[in-house]
């Protein structure tokens, strides 16, 4: 059977449907309804499948689904537990990525549209549940207690709802990284989301049964929804670490799905290697047995396969969806202590190891003007770039080459003044383009540019990774950068002897006279 690529696909109806490939994450369900706390706060970073799985539970749950129950979940591994949950609870689902407003005013009225296209939702699969906004006014917090009211008399006072918030954070991180007074604003304890979680928890009294929340980063657990203080933070437990992204048996099982692998003369073990790689290595638990791969950077090159017909290096095809934008480090770049931020600089790209007594998991804005290394190791964390050491209390290291040169380009961007850029400020690259081996002119621009930008007290605790960290990245922002790279690389090792050498043998003796 010829399986289609699921890259970008989120309705998990579509999956059977539509014969999209398919892995099989229901058996997290039930692991779900064991836990202690029926409000759990689940994170992942950025494309892990976190919203594939909330529709996986709406259609698992929903009442109005019962009819597709068995053609949506048969043969998987929920089906077979005959869970007599399924099908019973009405569902509220809420989406809060893509808010785009920028002012205090018109954040609160993107919030409620945003509810209201979640009730919207509802009503469309409850036609007889009637919802008339009672106050005018574009509350968060008056909105969705409007809908309780509503719903109360739709469902005779039984406490039958099951909500479900997707990408929580989403809007404040963007608030966060562009306008941080902004953010502060709207994490004041008397603020519309505030009231709006509060409300969430005093229905849990009569109405609501259950709540699933995701998102990425635990910056806004307690700065932005510390109304609904009944919530668990379920992040690090051992039994969730798989419930997004792929084991290598996973992603075996997809590639075989997806690609003929003796047509395309691919080793499956050649495949898989590349793609470790590049793409694997998140742990969420030290307890955890395995490591994972980013479930979108695998369907993305499985995917450039797929089109190029040949087998291509993993470490070179970054998901466009998860590549590089500064802007998401904007915010801890800025607001981590230089002396800290030096030493997440020189470990990471050294490759070495983070430690770490444990994550900091309350990370309220309003009570913290900076990030100490803890707190910034531990964003790092949940923005993907950093994993948990397995079998050890410590946040590890870089999960593999692709995020690491994502956040070298987002780390060495950000020391790069734009006029860095400029026509004036580039690099001689005759001998790239020229394809020469002579290689002086090129490291004569590269002293002279990082002489212009470093000083003295930057080489005591300079690295050789930072210097040609700052050459790679300001290579790379040249629109012409390929050949480029592509030299650089042939002559890696050679331009790194001759950059350090130059560069610090100079300074060492403007030091001395």
């Amino acid at each position: 059977m010829s399986y289609k690529n699921p890259y970008g696909v989120m309705s998990f109806n579509e999956f059977k449907e539509k014969n999209y490939a398919f892995i099989d994450k229901t058996r997290f369900i039930k692991t779900l309804e064991e836990l202690d706390s029926p409000y759990p706060i689940l994170l992942r970073p950025r494309r892990f499948g976190k919203s594939t799985f909330i529709i996986m539970l709406q259609y698992f749950y929903d009442l109005s689904y019962r009819d597709l129950y068995k053609s949506i979940f048969e043969h998987t591994a929920i089906y077979e537990e005959n869970l007599k949950t399924h099908n019973t609870y009405h569902v509220l689902t809420l989406d809060f990525s893509g808010i785009s407003a920028t002012t205090y005013d018109q954040i609160p009225k993107a919030f409620c549209q945003k509810i209201k296209a979640g009730i919207n939702n509802f009503m469309g699969r409850y036609p007889d549940f009637i919802f008339e906004k009672i106050n005018q006014d574009e509350d968060p917090a008056q909105y969705i207690l409007d809908f309780f009211m509503s719903y109360r008399a739709y469902s005779s006072g039984r406490k039958n709802l099951y909500i479900m918030i997707d990408e929580y954070d989403n809007f404040a991180n963007n608030i966060l990284n562009s306008n941080r007074s902004l953010f502060k604003e709207i994490a004041q304890a008397d603020s519309f989301v505030k009231g709006f979680y509060a409300q969430i928890k005093d229905a849990t009294k009569d109405l609501v049964a259950k709540t699933f929340i995701t998102g990425v980063s635990s910056i806004s657990l307690d700065s932005l929804i510390s109304g609904f203080n009944i919530a668990e933070n379920i992040i690090t437990y051992s039994e969730f670490n798989e419930y997004a992204g792929f084991t290598e048996l996973e992603l075996r099982e997809l590639v075989t799905k997806l690609l003929n692998l003796e047509e395309l003369n691919i080793d499956l073990d050649l495949l898989i290697a590349k793609m470790k790689f590049a793409y694997n290595g998140y742990s969420f638990s030290e307890d955890a047995s395995e490591k994972l791969f980013n479930s979108s950077m695998c369907l993305n090159f499985i995917k450039k396969i797929q089109k190029a017909k040949i087998l291509l290096d993993a470490d070179q095809v970054i998901d466009p969806a998860c590549s590089y934008d500064k802007t998401k480090l904007h915010d801890l770049l800025i607001h981590t202590d230089r002396e800290s931020l030096e030493m997440i600089q020189d470990v990471y790209l050294n490759s070495g190891k983070f430690y770490i007594s444990d994550l900091a998991e309350s990370i309220n804005i309003n009570q913290i003007e900076s990030y100490d290394y803890r707190t910034a190791v531990s964003i790092l964390y949940y923005l993907g770039y950093l994993t948990i050491e397995q079998a050890k209390s410590s946040v590890g290291g870089c999960p593999n080459k692709v995020i690491h040169k994502i956040f070298r380009q987002c780390f060495y961007t950000y020391f790069i003044a734009p006029e860095d850029l400029t026509e004036s400020k580039r690099l001689n690259v005759d001998c790239f383009i020229k394809g020469s081996s002579d290689l002086s002119m090129f490291i004569d621009s590269c002293e002279s540019y990082l002489g212009s930008r470093l000083n003295n007290q930057h080489l005591r605790s300079m690295i050789e990774p930072y210097l040609v960290g700052i050459i790679k990245t300001k290579l790379e922002n040249y629109g012409d950068s390929l050949p480029m790279m592509s030299m650089l690389y042939k002559y890696q090792r050679k331009v790194n002897d001759l950059l350090i050498y130059a560069f610090i043998l100079k300074q060492r003796i403007n030091t001395i006279f």
